[in-house]
């Protein structure tokens, strides 16, 4: 047993105790003498080790887990000793409240959605047979408290991380169901009401709807054999992807301002070419009507329709935040014409998108490794998927065709000649190339293509500056 069991165990485990002392007292249980040294009164972890030393009928009347807990480095764990003489169940959750302008997405997985990007979701179940496959054990990172509290009659705990509120982090509730079997899992969002998450987690009604059943040694074996394939298969796909990053992006894939750059998909075939570009400090003469949607520079727009700054994050290519520091943006215009080369599907996607890039030793381009976003309490999406923000063409502005905004039917032989702006930070002028929305998918296909081969299947990019 672990040496960091809590002082306190559940009081369903405390009477559980009770019976198998009174067992022992009345000699039903045979335990071995021990000299007393300390005196008469068990520690938790004697108690602890006592239930394990009960034979196992007794055992099986006390709990399917004991958890045991631990803090180190803000990271949480919750290890589980597993009860094997009880047979896991399979359990349905319900939720006796739900709070005002919530609702569930009719599809019975635990998923609640509220007004405002509100949402609330009940986790997976974690029987005793998921614990035993993740062998027993549960961790969570940055951590800043752990609340004890109780909730639908079962142990909880509350866990709220570390600057939260810049991260725009939720909040975590682990619910311990001992006797039942079955530990319960709810992550909120960052702006759901804590009362109202309380009186939901409070409200919670499980069913066991049938048993479950241990893996036995053959499916562990196979399951152990097909995860040590899945991470052979990684490490060469992370292989392939250095060596494209140590490759670089071919010259002949890079097209200037002027040059048409050339896109041929399934049953679609149109050209692009970049007339001319300029970076603007404001909108000013821009449509809103033109913006996707214009409600996403609210805050962010001065008087004189110039962008304010943000606080931008810098990441590493582990995900380790390197910088946070505000960032100034500003506009950019670009202008291009398309030619329909093959209208058998006529439907033709019109944007762009910004492809971030870093310069090699030998001069020539790569993809950019690293990334920038915005810190989380900003509520920033001027740059979302480095698209663009503005489309003088579009037609496709109101109801569900605005998810076809970018979008126009060309007949062969077609040109049209339209405007696209972007957000970009003003220090990262230089730092991309532009590619066609959807395009140069080959740059993901590292677990099925090599290096060379994902190169050759690039469609390719257009560079602005000289």
């Amino acid at each position: 047993m672990k040496n960091n069991i809590e002082e306190k165990l559940p009081q369903v485990i405390e009477d559980r105790l009770q019976n198998a002392y009174g067992q022992i007292r009345r000699g039903e249980i045979k335990m071995k003498k021990r000299k007393k040294k300390h005196g008469s009164l068990l520690s938790a972890a004697a108690v602890a080790a006592l239930i394990i030393m009960i034979p196992s009928a007794v055992y099986a009347a006390v709990v399917y887990f004991q958890k045991f807990e631990s803090v180190e480095e803000n990271a949480l764990t919750y290890e589980f000793a597993l009860n094997y003489e009880l047979v896991p169940g399979e359990y349905q959750v319900s939720a006796g409240y739900i709070p005002k302008g919530f609702s569930d997405d009719e599809d019975g997985d635990g998923k609640y959605y509220g007004e405002n990007d509100e949402w609330i979701t009940i986790m997976p179940i974690y029987t005793t047979a998921e614990l035993d496959r993740i062998n027993g054990g549960i961790t969570i990172n940055h951590i800043d408290k752990i609340e004890k509290t109780e909730l639908s009659g079962m142990e909880a705990d509350v866990i709220t991380f570390q600057d939260a509120k810049k991260n725009q982090s939720g909040v975590n509730i682990f619910l311990f169901n001992e006797e039942e079997g079955y530990v319960l899992e709810i992550v909120a969002g960052y702006t759901v009401d804590r009362k109202e998450l309380f009186q939901f987690a409070d409200s919670l009604h499980v069913e066991r709807t049938g048993d479950g059943s241990y893996e036995t040694e053959e499916d562990k074996e196979l399951r152990r054999k097909e995860e040590a394939s899945a991470a052979v298969d990684a490490l060469e796909s992370q292989k392939r992807w250095d060596a494209l990053m140590t490759l670089g992006i071919p010259d002949e894939k890079i097209c200037a301002v002027g040059e048409e750059l050339k896109v041929e998909r399934f049953d679609q075939s149109f050209g692009f070419t970049v007339t001319g570009y300029e970076f603007l400090e404001s909108s000013k003469g821009y449509a809103e009507k033109n913006f996707f949607d214009h409600t996403r520079f609210d805050g962010w727009l001065n008087a004189d329709k110039t962008l304010r700054p943000y606080m931008r994050r810098h990441i590493d290519k582990n995900g380790e935040i390197m910088e946070e520091a505000q960032a100034e943006q500003e506009f950019l215009r670009v202008d291009v014409k398309v030619h329909c080369y093959d209208d058998t599907d006529p439907d033709i996607p019109l944007d762009f998108n910004l492809q971030y890039i870093t310069k090699t030793k030998e001069g020539t381009f790569t993809w950019a490794e690293d990334s920038y976003e915005a810190v989380p309490e900003e509520n920033y999406y001027l740059q979302m998927d480095d698209s663009a923000v503005y489309f003088d063409q579009a037609i496709n502005t109101e109801g569900e065709s605005r998810g076809h905004f970018f979008w126009r039917e060309m007949k062969v032989g077609e040109d049209m000649e339209y405007t696209l702006l972007f957000v970009v930070d003003k220090d990262r002028a230089d730092d991309f190339l532009l590619y066609p929305a959807g395009g140069n998918n080959d740059l993901w296909q590292t677990e099925s293509m090599t290096a060379g081969e994902i190169r050759d299947g690039l469609e390719g990019y257009i560079r602005l500056a000289e």
